[in-house]
């Protein structure tokens, strides 16, 4: 994405309100605006990092990365390898539920038509419906249904 059209139409609209102010104010805004570009340039590469970190959040398999190209952010969608959670993790925590039958069985035959255990296919299941994402300090989760 090219931000110096962003940035050139940013101030258009600042010049365009400045023409009806006196002309010493003008002046003084403009060059104060011409101070400021170099910083309004900066928060919007954060804004683009932001985004490819929210989209990140929602792509259970990819990983969107910033890159600077010519100056300009460049958005980059990577696939990532679901990790294998026998690999990743213990399996120290439990939870018994009771389910239907008719729901067991059709774990089950989930679970056996992908070749893995019911636990595993649960447990990825329920991995890729889960979400975490952060921002700044802020860490949100989700789960979808």
């Amino acid at each position: 994405m090219k931000l110096d059209p962003v940035l050139t139409q940013l101030d258009a609209s600042i010049e365009a309100q400045l023409r009806m102010a006196d002309p010493a104010i003008a002046e003084a805004a403009a060059g104060f605006m011409e101070a400021f570009r170099p910083s309004v340039r900066t928060t919007m590469l954060e804004v683009a990092q932001q985004a490819a970190a929210e989209i990140s959040a929602q792509l259970a398999e990819h990983r969107v990365d910033v890159r600077l190209v010519d100056g300009d952010p460049e958005l980059v969608v990577t696939a990532q390898p679901v990790a294998d959670p026998d690999e990743d993790e213990d399996f120290e925590a439990r939870i018994t539920l009771r389910l239907p039958a008719s729901l067991k069985d059709l774990i089950e035959d989930h679970a056996s038509a992908s070749g893995d255990s019911i636990n595993r296919w649960v447990v990825e299941t329920l991995r890729s419906r889960a979400g975490r994402s952060r921002s700044g300090s802020r860490v949100q989760e989700t789960f979808e249904l």
